[in-house]
């Protein structure tokens, strides 16, 4: 069971009708022609809850139209499914087997649901980057324990709330980065079990995090949105006799006080600096001598920006031991934990005397002589300090976040013992819907380093990179990635809430930024239409339309998409072509990082650069015209699809010479102009384009010579002219560029640059060197559709095809991917010229397998499957 694209309880939904959703175990092969019956019983929390059945068709069991009336803000309805046995009756209809209850309750829908103030300590401190993080607290006393209370949070900044003494919660980050003028989100917690009879307290920590904290490289930006933090309180409070109780952050009547804390400051990018001796112990119980304390002020701040979230809050991933601890004397250790990803180490401080400091530097890789790589992190320095106040315990930072895979820690008293520490992984909660095994070890290593990447990145919003001074939602990264990332997770609800913040930005700017939210930094001062970049509004909508199928949220980005293809048409030479060049220092961006660019020019590159926009554009058209369709526009379908063949035949006029070699004669020329059918109509100079695409790879010597626009495609652009066996080639190569090389090199992430490192292990030396960025691994998306072999064909996966090309010695694989339909399952293996195929088709799906010369189709169910098969072929 799910609601709208949130797993599990749905607390604070920003709908009043939620859709439901739900999938069948693999007991159930068809529902075709069978009932469901929804059960929703509604009313207050913790009080009697009225019943209501609903017969619905059992095949509407994704994004099903909520049936019964709107919830009001301050109701519950627990929703259940069973499905119809079709020929029972009576007494065996109404013992058939019910899925679990999904709770679900909506936020604060109404300006009159939204009752508290922005509140935040009565002083003022100065821009620094090493400002004092506040507490704010408050006490109420409640006549006997709620049945239920639920907790409606929110800050200008990051917050954490505790309830008598206890968090409240398992998100960090709170409440995310947004375009905080536009929009803040708020979260909603289940806080019953804290609350007591009696006196109870509620402590909140606060931290500059995105809102007022320094972001962004090149010195970066302080006080992008505000310089004064404030939370925002409401406790809705339930109890037996039906009675309703309401707490409230406020400034007027003197209830809510403030104080410095323990956390002397903290950056997302520089790290936390924690003062034990500072701690305000039990501030978050009754009874708290907050005497000392100051009196909060309230902050200007409209409510009608508090925004419920799509996006599932950062939680944590993982935690895991050091897998080596190196003494590096005087109180100095090396931790290595083996997988490069977002965390923060966990201690447990003890043998500390009051004043000592430990401190923590972390990093990705280390230098080839055993020590930290700290200059690729530039201003993000990643240091944690703790002084310690001489008393035991854990402690972990609070408001920071780091990218590594070995830290320092330095100033510990005696040996280090491996079980003081952990490592804390944190990442956006989603859920994973996609997984791939193949019989190479390495390509399986590739894959697992993909899927940290993403998980790294995907922190509240999608970001490139995780360690150094930049972390932002480049727009170009998740263009790329956005298919890859839709197969392994779940990312509607977070990509669906930041494509909010791109139009809000669009709005704002008059162009897609390259970032989102955008800050004008360095050269990236006010932003202009470039090429892939700005395609995300595009080729995001559309990838997430094709993996989950939600023809509403497709509509709801429409619009943006339409606008930039809008201004972009304006741009456009009288051929077709998109030669303007944006006066940003790079004009457009073309392949990014090609293989051959030096470390101080990430954008010279191999391939002419109005050949690859005039390439993508001409895709986000056609994708446009696609859309259009899909939402019954079909005016603005006719006249993109006109649109499309115009800037096709303006590219191979200007680009494609008649014997099928292109003006640029690079990989990335020819993957383009393959893979985005832009040779459509032209076989024999779309067969040339292959075979020469597949001699620049072998001349290269099976290396990829291709940036950010063509590797996503490279390997598509081989198979589909008929060199599959290069394909696995330059796929499976060691020497770099190339994935295997960064496998082979030691890497748990994908890397920036092709040579991040180099062969010899030193770090590259340009400023832009990252160990952990997901845009190439978008490599991900071939493996998916080409070993695994599954590609929906159908929005959704309602039908996918089942096409898997062995080769390069890999004779076995096994892929699943959970769809909206539920499980999808291929196990092949190829042995004695026999392909042998395990399928499960989820209820409601349809495969289209092609092996071979064999074309067969299956409707849900499992099946085991032969195919006579010539690896060769």
């Amino acid at each position: 069971m799910s609601v709208e694209h949130r797993h599990g309880d749905a607390l604070g939904i920003g709908t009043a009708t939620p859709r439901i959703s739900w999938i069948y175990d693999s007991s159930v092969d068809s529902v075709a022609g069978r009932r469901a019956t929804v059960r929703i019983r509604r009313g207050r929390p913790g009080l009697p809850l009225r019943e209501r059945d609903f017969d619905v068709k059992a095949d509407a069991n994704v994004l099903m139209d909520w049936p019964d009336g709107p919830l009001g803000f301050g109701e519950q309805a627990r929703i259940s499914v069973a499905l119809d046995d079709g020929d029972a009756d009576g007494d065996a209809r109404r013992d058939r087997p019910w899925s679990d209850e999904i709770v679900v309750e909506p936020g604060m829908l109404a300006p009159v649901d939204r009752k508290a103030a922005m509140i935040g300590p009565g002083w003022y401190e100065p821009t620094s980057d090493w400002r004092h993080a506040p507490l704010l607290r408050t006490e109420t006393t409640l006549p006997d324990r709620p049945v239920a209370a639920r907790l409606h949070l929110s800050a200008l900044g990051l917050v954490e709330a505790e309830i008598n003494g206890r968090k409240v919660g398992e998100d960090i980050l709170t409440p995310g980065w947004t375009v905080y003028d536009h929009r803040v989100h708020y979260r909603t917690y289940d806080v019953t079990e804290l609350m007591r009879s009696g006196g109870n307290g509620i402590g909140l920590w606060l931290a500059d995090g995105w809102y007022r904290g320094r972001i962004g490289f090149c010195g970066g930006s302080v006080n992008t949105y505000g310089d004064r933090l404030a939370a925002y309180v409401q406790l809705e409070m339930t109890f037996a006799d039906g009675s309703t109780r309401t707490l409230v952050s406020n400034a007027y009547d003197g209830r809510w006080k403030a104080k410095r804390g323990p956390i002397v400051y903290s950056g997302l990018c520089e790290g936390e600096r924690y003062d034990a001796r500072l701690a305000a112990e039990g501030f978050s119980k009754a009874g708290y001598d907050d005497s000392d304390w100051e009196p909060v002020t309230e902050v200007r701040f409209d409510p009608m920006l508090l925004e419920a979230p799509r996006a599932e809050p950062v939680q944590a991933i993982r935690q895991v031991g050091p897998q080596s601890v190196k003494p590096l004397g005087e109180g100095s250790f090396l931790l290595d934990f083996g997988q490069n990803c977002t965390q923060r180490l966990r201690l447990r401080m003890h043998g500390l005397t009051a004043g000592s400091e430990v401190t923590i530097h972390h990093a990705e890789v280390l230098e080839t002589n055993g020590e930290l790589s700290l200059r690729p992190l530039r201003r993000g320095m990643q240091t944690d300090v703790y002084v310690a106040d001489g008393h035991d315990g854990w402690w972990e930072p609070r408001f920071t976040i780091h990218g590594f895979r070995y830290a320092r820690i330095d100033g510990w008293p005696g040996n280090l013992d491996p079980d003081d520490v952990l490592a804390v992984a944190y990442g956006t909660s989603m859920q994973r819907t996609g997984w791939l095994e193949t019989s190479n070890a390495m390509a399986n290593r590739l894959h697992d380093n993909v899927e940290w990447s993403m998980r790294s990145n995907f922190v509240s919003i999608p970001t490139d990179c995780p360690q150094r001074d930049e972390r932002l939602g480049w727009t170009g990264d998740v263009t790329l990635f956005a298919p890859t990332a839709a197969f392994l997770h779940d990312v509607d609800a977070i990509l669906a809430d930041w494509m909010d913040d791109v139009a809000v930005e669009t709005e704002r700017w008059g162009t897609v930024p390259y970032y989102v939210p955008f800050i004008p930094l360095a050269e990236w001062r006010v932003p202009e239409a470039i090429a892939i970049w700005g395609d995300s509004v595009v080729i995001v909508p559309w990838s997430l339309y094709m993996a989950g199928g939600d023809e509403r949220m497709l509509r709801e980005q429409y619009p943006l998409a339409r606008r930039w293809v809008e201004e972009v048409r304006g741009y456009l030479a009288d051929d077709g072509v998109w030669d303007r060049r944006p006066s940003l220092m790079y004009g457009q961006l073309g392949d990014w990082l090609d293989p051959t660019a030096p470390p101080d020019d990430a954008a010279r590159a191999m391939t002419a650069k109005e050949l690859v926009a005039t390439a993508f554009f001409q895709r986000s058209v056609r994708l446009l015209a696609d859309m259009a369709s899909v939402l019954g526009d079909s005016t603005a379908a006719d006249d993109y699809r006109t649109l499309a063949g115009h800037i096709r035949r303006g590219f191979l006029s200007r680009f494609v010479r008649a014997d099928g070699r292109m003006t640029s004669d690079t990989q990335c020329a020819y993957t383009l102009a393959i893979a985005f059918d832009l040779l459509d109509g032209h076989d024999e100079r779309r067969q040339a384009a292959g075979d020469r695409l597949a001699e620049l790879v072998r001349s290269g010597g099976f290396t990829v010579g291709t940036g950010f626009a063509g590797t996503p495609y490279l390997l598509d652009a081989l198979c589909d002219t008929g060199h599959v066996d290069v394909a696995y080639r330059l796929f499976l190569a060691e020497r770099c560029p190339s994935w295997m090389y960064q496998v082979r090199m030691g890497g748990t992430t994908t890397w920036e640059r092709w040579d991040s490192m180099r062969p010899d292990g030193s770090v590259n030396p340009g400023v832009m060197t990252s160990f952990n960025h997901y845009s190439l691994g978008s490599v991900a998306d071939w493996m998916h559709r080409t070993i695994g072999g599954i590609t929906p064909l159908e929005p959704g996966w309602l039908s996918f095809r089942v096409a898997p090309r062995p080769g390069g010695g890999i004779d076995s694989a096994h892929v699943t991917h959970r769809c909206p339909l539920g499980m999808i399952d291929v196990r092949w293996k190829v042995e004695d010229g026999v392909m042998a195929m395990d399928l499960r088709v989820p209820a409601g799906g349809r495969a289209v397998v092609c092996v071979g010369d064999e074309r067969r189709e299956y409707a849900g169910g499992s099946y085991r499957l032969r195919f006579g098969f010539d690896v060769a072929s």
